[in-house]
């Protein structure tokens, strides 16, 4: 028996002023290094059997800026289903929590 796979694709944009995001992830899954601001990043394509998806995760991420770096997560959980195509738009007014503070 084989599991039939399937595959969905996440892209990033960061429209925080004057902060880089950095080391971003979607669950377990590593997304992309780093986004300067106003950048958008290219698509990245998760595959997965099937049966696992849709994924439902928060985007974490490493904010530097200022000569400060800080580990953040969205509030907010994105769910990617097979097939689609997600965008993720970080912005000045996302509402972010810091685990590490917690």
């Amino acid at each position: 028996m084989t599991a039939c796979m399937d595959s969905g694709t996440i892209k990033v944009q960061n429209k925080v002023h004057n902060a880089k995001l950095e080391n971003i992830s979607f669950g377990d899954v590593s997304l992309y290094s780093s986004l300067l601001p106003g950048e958008t990043s290219s698509k990245k394509v998760i595959t997965d059997k099937k049966e696992s998806f849709p994924k439902i995760n928060q985007l974490e991420f490493y904010m530097a800026g200022s000569g400060n770096r800080v580990y953040l997560k969205t509030k907010t959980k994105y769910k990617l289903d097979a097939g689609e195509s997600l965008l993720i738009v970080i912005s000045d007014s996302t509402a972010v929590i810091n685990p590490l503070n917690q």
